[in-house]
């Protein structure tokens, strides 16, 4: 509550939440408003001593309120960003979708639903962006045509490209508020997981990587955060122990308890934070849907002791030596058939198993997936 109060504050002063401060200046360095999703998802952890009306006016005008790092009158002439007005605009085009994903949701639950029409609506104009011809998004000017040349390989800065400290593999996969409609978009479940492979095998690489852009499984870059979800997308497809394999690698591969022990900037905790997470056996793909797809825990036990008194213990029963794979989750006792679980599961308390093994259950590609947002947050 205090980090969120804190940020409330700025937007009194501001006029919109912060975006990249620094020694308590803004430097607008960074795209969209992450803000947003951190204020949206303890809304929906009802955490308390926060004035939700308060933030959610804060929310909405930092999703409308112009500024240097802002072109919202922009999008809303345009449905999307051309790249001729504003650079970088693949990339903040679809950070900002998710912006409004997450500020639709707070809409509906507290039943502004103009507000929640209007965000909705426009959560989805990433899709104009998407060309079906290569299966990449890419960046248009302002007539509507695509801006040639485009390789899917190129990198990008902080300015001057359509893609912010990366290319248009990485940044392929940044819906996570929308995945069942991304899915259909590259041609279905087959071909959705087929570029996932492709994503995590073409190693190659254009002259001018970007120097944030490091720790690389193929296109995946875990030294830059876009990429911090994308393995457990196969969480979503018929393959789900491909989660299981990628998280076990990064985690043992690009990760080292030495003084460069990290493949990239720790940038604000999420390095340590992705592997804290994924150590214990689960990420949010979403952070703010209060849903945790899994992947490979590494830790024998772990206890969350929660603010309701409780407590949330992860045990994982024959890990290490290759054993990667999940062969079976036990909730409090019974078989678990979900590639998940929800911050309403955690915050009950609890044990959750992980049963391990060297090879993939097959038999796991039935079990449920992960929905858009959990049951009853909200």
């Amino acid at each position: 509550a205090g980090f969120i109060n804190s940020m409330i504050r700025q937007y009194q002063d501001y006029g919109y939440l912060p975006i990249w401060q620094l020694w308590g200046k803004e430097t607008y360095c960074m795209i969209g408003n992450h803000a947003i999703p951190v204020i949206v998802d303890a809304f929906h952890k009802h955490i308390p001593d926060i004035d939700y009306k308060l933030a959610y006016d804060a929310v909405k005008a930092s999703s409308t309120t112009s500024h240097q790092n802002s072109a919202f009158a922009t999008l809303d002439k345009y449905h999307y960003f051309p790249e001729n007005i504003e650079t970088q605009s693949v990339s903040i085009a679809l950070e900002v979708a998710y912006n409004d994903w997450c500020v639709a949701q707070m809409a509906k639950a507290m039943g502004f639903e103009a507000d929640y029409a209007y965000f909705s609506h426009r959560s989805t104009y990433y899709q104009n962006l998407f060309d079906p011809a290569i299966g990449f998004f890419r960046a248009k000017d302002d007539k509507g045509n695509w801006i040639e040349p485009f390789s899917p390989l190129k990198y990008g800065g902080n300015g001057g490209y359509p893609f912010t400290e990366g290319n248009a593999w990485q940044y392929l996969w940044y819906v996570p508020q929308d995945i069942e409609t991304f899915e259909t978009m590259l041609g279905g479940p087959v071909k959705f997981r087929e570029k996932l492979d492709a994503f995590f095998s073409l190693d190659a690489k254009p002259g001018d990587v970007n120097g944030n852009a490091s720790g690389f499984i193929g296109q995946y870059a875990h030294g830059n955060e876009p990429s911090h979800h994308i393995a457990y997308l196969y969480n979503y497809t018929d393959t789900p122990w491909k989660a299981q394999f990628y998280t076990n690698k990064i985690l043992n591969e690009l990760y080292s308890a030495t003084p460069s022990g990290y493949s990239g900037n720790e940038d604000c905790g999420q390095m340590s934070a992705w592997y804290v997470f994924s150590a214990m056996g689960f990420y949010p793909v979403n952070p703010a849907n209060g849903v945790y797809a899994f992947g490979s825990p590494q830790l024998e036990q772990a206890s969350i002791r929660l603010a309701n008194g409780k407590t949330f213990s992860l045990i994982t029963k024959n890990g290490g030596n290759g054993n990667m794979y999940i062969q079976k989750i036990m909730l409090n006792g019974k078989k678990y058939r979900k590639h998940y679980i929800t911050h309403q599961d955690i915050m009950a308390g609890g044990n959750l198993e992980f049963f391990m093994g060297p090879a993939p259950d097959k038999a796991s590609a039935t079990y449920e997936k992960p929905p858009v947002m959990a049951p009853g947050a909200e």
